[in-house]
């Protein structure tokens, strides 16, 4: 069971990354003004990724040295899985203006995505030095504690992020994932449960309710709660139900 909730929370961790830090400013740090959108600002903000790319494209063929459109375009190659391209733009823009914060939030992502977690702090605390107070990188930074095995940090990190951003369902998974890992499993219980308040997508949250709920003897909610993560397409919970639960009800 310990491994399989470690697995779990892996493949939520990354499936986070590839959402964190898309709200972020994407202007330089030496630009002050608020410009009306762009075609290209406004297919970032729609997802049209390999639409931005193109366009990205031609206006840095005109300019190569735009730090905007360069973080910009990293941010499209990011979001398209396209991590050396990604790593390549944001460490150009880097280059154009080392005081770019949104560019440091960025490729904070594209190397813990890639596994350089060293690399992702380091990229975080410049983020910081140059006054960026985004939750996101709270989450992000709790994520790459939480890689690292460190819960009471991940925790720390996460309890941050959901007091500043209350409504985000991923925020209180991870917080319930990082009380799991430090042994707190009441509080873990709890903020799964705010996650699944919040819409929280996926059978993973009640798989890792159900295991907090089977340590904290009960085993209906327990029951339930698998019978809700088989329906939602989990089978290894599903086995677990059939063999454990004589009958599982719908979680309340």
């Amino acid at each position: 069971m310990r491994t399989r909730m470690r697995i779990i929370c892996r493949g939520a961790i990354a499936a986070v990354l590839v959402a964190a830090l898309v709200v972020m400013s994407p202007r330089s740090a030496a630009t002050q003004s608020s410009p009306q959108p762009t075609p290209i600002d406004r297919a970032l903000a729609a997802g049209l990724w390999r639409e931005a790319v193109r366009m990205l494209d031609s206006a840095l063929a005109k300019a190569p040295r735009d730090a905007t459109s360069l973080q910009q375009r990293g941010r499209a190659h990011r979001e398209l899985e396209e991590f050396e391209q990604a790593l390549a733009d944001y460490t150009q823009a880097l280059a154009v203006d080392r005081r770019f914060a949104a560019a440091y939030g960025g490729r904070a992502i594209v190397h813990q995505r890639v596994g350089n977690g060293k690399a992702a702090f380091a990229d975080i605390d410049s983020a910081r030095a140059l006054g960026m107070s985004d939750p996101q990188l709270d989450l992000v930074e709790g994520i790459g504690y939480m890689m690292n095995d460190d819960g009471a940090k991940a925790w720390a990190r996460f309890d941050k992020y959901v007091r500043a951003v209350p409504d985000a369902a991923q925020g209180w998974f991870l917080r319930g994932r990082a009380a799991g890992m430090s042994g707190r499993t009441d509080d873990a219980e709890k903020d799964f449960t705010a996650a699944i308040e919040r819409r929280m997508a996926g059978p993973e949250v009640y798989t890792l309710r159900a295991m907090a709920r089977v340590a904290l003897k009960n085993t209906a909610g327990a029951c339930a709660d698998l019978a809700q993560a088989a329906k939602l397409g989990d089978k290894a919970a599903a086995t677990t139900a059939a063999k454990n639960c004589k009958s599982p009800t719908q979680p309340r």
